[in-house]
């Protein structure tokens, strides 16, 4: 199966580990390991896994408009436990942000609905620590036993103790993503504030080493790591520490936050004129405020298509002609016509400005 990130081999690139990792033109991470995504067809229905995966990769490349959104990102409640300068979120929750909740009704009766009309993965959060909700399980086992074929979430992992752990993999989770971004101690801790490198590399081992005791496949793990000048010269120790100890390993580009605490960049990378965003193409992001929006990034929450508390009919959004204009804008590799995209878009893709 392909899944249209190209894994380089390292003897044609020198010694540096980072060239392992080449983006799809389509999408700001490159992910070492993607492969491994095909363990989860061995646990759900094969030939739904093989259409789901087939239809996700042509609309990944913009040559096909589903009928409904093939996943759905679900922010299950507004906060953080940390204080990350490149995360709006954080900016927010410190200055008197209140918390917001999605319910699980609601929640029910989405991926009920969605399953019959090829809904098939789901992203148990957006900006969020998801972890934060103690109820976290019950999500993830409706959306198991509704028929979801992929269901996974980012963390920080500073609540991933050996009980959560245990708890997330009886529920059904078939991918967790740790984000990390640094591979020393001092550089997490400018990266993200208020955390502990060594717990959640401890943390990270223990999910690993629980998988290996019980003899099982599910979750997939997989770390990330956000390129900015903070630690960018960190990228090839990162990879090379966490390459035989977890499934996957994600690295991406840094979008240049709407609003942040601090003006962070990634230096290395150049900017693409031809850039297509493909989200829009395949998915769709729910707030705990109950926004429905076009894309994950940190800007999507400039593009609302309106709000599911107000008008329970995501078809109606999914079709709408908000998401159609951006489709239209990255089929024709127009990027820059939309504000909001260029933001995001240049900011990721600008080595300085």
């Amino acid at each position: 199966m392909n899944y249209g990130t190209k894994i380089k081999h390292p003897g044609r690139y020198g010694n540096k580990m980072e060239n392992l990792v080449e983006r799809k033109e389509t999408e700001l991470t490159g992910i070492l390991g993607i492969e491994k995504m095909d363990l989860i067809s061995k646990y759900v229905d094969k030939s739904k896994w093989e259409l789901y995966r087939e239809t996700y990769n042509k609309a990944s490349s913009l040559d096909v408009i589903t009928n409904f959104p093939l996943q759905i990102d679900f922010e299950l409640n507004s906060t953080c436990n940390l204080k990350c300068p490149m995360c709006p979120l954080s900016v927010e929750v410190n200055s008197e942000k209140t918390s917001d909740l999605f319910p699980i009704e609601l929640f029910k009766d989405i991926v009920s609905d969605g399953v019959k009309k090829g809904l098939s993965a789901i992203k148990l959060n957006y900006l969020n620590e998801p972890l934060l909700r103690k109820d976290l399980e019950d999500f993830i086992k409706f959306a198991k036993d509704e028929g979801i074929l992929d269901i996974y979430l980012s963390t920080n992992g500073l609540l991933l103790t050996k009980q959560r752990i245990h708890s997330l993999i009886e529920a059904g989770l078939t991918r967790i993503q740790i984000s990390i971004d640094a591979y020393s101690e001092g550089i997490y801790d400018e990266v993200r504030p208020g955390g502990n490198y060594n717990k959640v590399v401890e943390n990270v081992l223990n999910f690993t080493k629980i998988k290996n005791e019980l003899n099982i496949e599910l979750p997939l793990v997989r770390v990330n790591f956000v390129k900015t000048e903070l630690n960018e010269n960190q990228l090839d120790d990162f990879i090379a520490f966490w390459r035989n100890k977890v499934d996957m390993i994600g690295v991406q580009e840094m979008v240049k936050p709407p609003k942040s605490s601090q003006e962070l960049y990634s230096k290395k990378t150049e900017k693409k004129s031809d850039f297509q965003c493909s989200f829009p193409y395949k998915q769709l992001v729910i707030t705990a405020e109950g926004n429905v929006l076009p894309c994950c990034t940190f800007y999507g929450e400039e593009l609302p298509l309106g709000n599911i508390y107000k008008d329970n009919n995501l078809l109606k959004f999914w079709n709408s002609d908000k998401i159609k204009d951006l489709r239209d804008l990255h089929k024709s590799c127009s990027y820059q016509n939309n504000e909001v995209c260029k933001k995001c878009i240049d900011g990721a893709m600008l080595s300085d400005e």
